[in-house]
């Protein structure tokens, strides 16, 4: 019997985990456990110890906990769901709590990425304008990125929900993934998702493009500024600054290029490997993040090394 979109309160959607992989669920879920874990202790860790030391409330920090709170929400959002799925065999979640967990993938998603760029700009400023780092990135400036970042999610995410809602389902919705998107909920329904294709490849394409490039050109920038640098103790530091976020931006844009392009033009891919990967690009930046930053900063690394030795005493 055909579901009508007026009757979505009904629709419900089957799980698959990883398709062709299912006698394997239990050992790809010790790693996601373990990513999950790294990710719920460290980043709450790094945004106390942030919070606690007045030294480290310069703008680069407060990005870093914008991050670290983004990494947070959403290994929140996936996770549970995942363990679920692979655990208990909790494979069917119905149509609203699969649209929620869709928007707030992307949202956090694109906070994600956006805070990248955040990150980029202030170690470019740090680099060419120095003396005046603390004036050009004030706190006003940082909550109006902060909260243009968030606009910038909600607008891009809340058609997807539009899109999704008035497509048709009749009653046998299986998503090949471990948790809902936008492209997954269009593919489960019966009806034509043309239109849903072209909006999420298309702002997918504007959103990531404009972001790479703005961390491309930053970067450009950046490098030519260090190389102008007279001391050769003066440019490792610079670059020491830059390595961490770069390290982060790699293990956020391989897997999401690779999975977005895939996903759409990946036709012989078998099903598992979109899925891994998919699995990859969100829980691998939420656990890696914290380690990359807490083992090289060295202001946040020494007050975890603090915290340990009042533990122990």
């Amino acid at each position: 019997m055909s579901v009508n979109t007026t009757d979505l309160r009904f629709v419900t959607f089957t799980l698959l985990g990883v398709p062709g992989l299912e006698s394997f669920h239990s050992v790809i879920s010790a790693p996601l456990f373990i990513m999950f874990i790294c990710s719920v202790i460290g980043n709450p860790l790094i945004v106390y110890i942030i919070l606690s030391d007045r030294g480290l409330h310069a703008p680069m920090y407060v990005f870093l906990s914008m991050l670290a709170i983004t990494d947070f929400m959403l290994s929140l959002c996936v996770a549970p769901q995942m363990l679920a799925i692979f655990w208990l065999n909790s494979q069917i979640v119905h149509f609203s709590r699969c649209v929620i967990q869709m928007f707030f993938v992307h949202f956090l998603s694109y906070m994600e990425t956006g805070v990248l760029v955040a990150m980029a700009f202030d170690r470019y400023i740090a680099i060419r304008q120095p003396l005046r780092y603390s004036t050009i990135l004030t706190g006003p400036v940082i909550t109006r990125i902060g909260l243009v970042l968030v606009a910038r999610g909600v607008f891009v995410v809340t058609p997807c929900v539009y899109l999704v809602a008035r497509l048709p389902y009749c009653g046998h919705e299986v998503i090949n993934n471990s948790y809902c998107d936008h492209m997954t909920i269009a593919k489960a329904s019966c009806g034509n998702f043309t239109i849903n294709s072209i909006y999420g490849l298309t702002q997918l394409i504007l959103a990531f493009a404009f972001d790479v490039s703005a961390i491309t050109f930053s970067y450009i920038f950046i490098i030519k500024a260090v190389l102008k640098l007279q001391s050769k103790e003066a440019r490792s530091k610079a670059f020491g600054t830059c390595s961490s976020h770069v390290c982060v931006i790699s293990f956020f844009y391989i897997p999401v290029a690779f999975t977005v392009f895939a996903y759409r033009f990946g036709k012989h891919i078998p099903p598992c490997i979109h899925s891994l990967f998919s699995l990859a690009y969100l829980q691998m930046p939420p656990m890696m993040n914290p380690l990359v930053y807490g083992f090289r900063t060295k202001q946040i690394r020494d007050q975890v090394l603090k915290m340990f030795h009042k533990g122990k005493n």
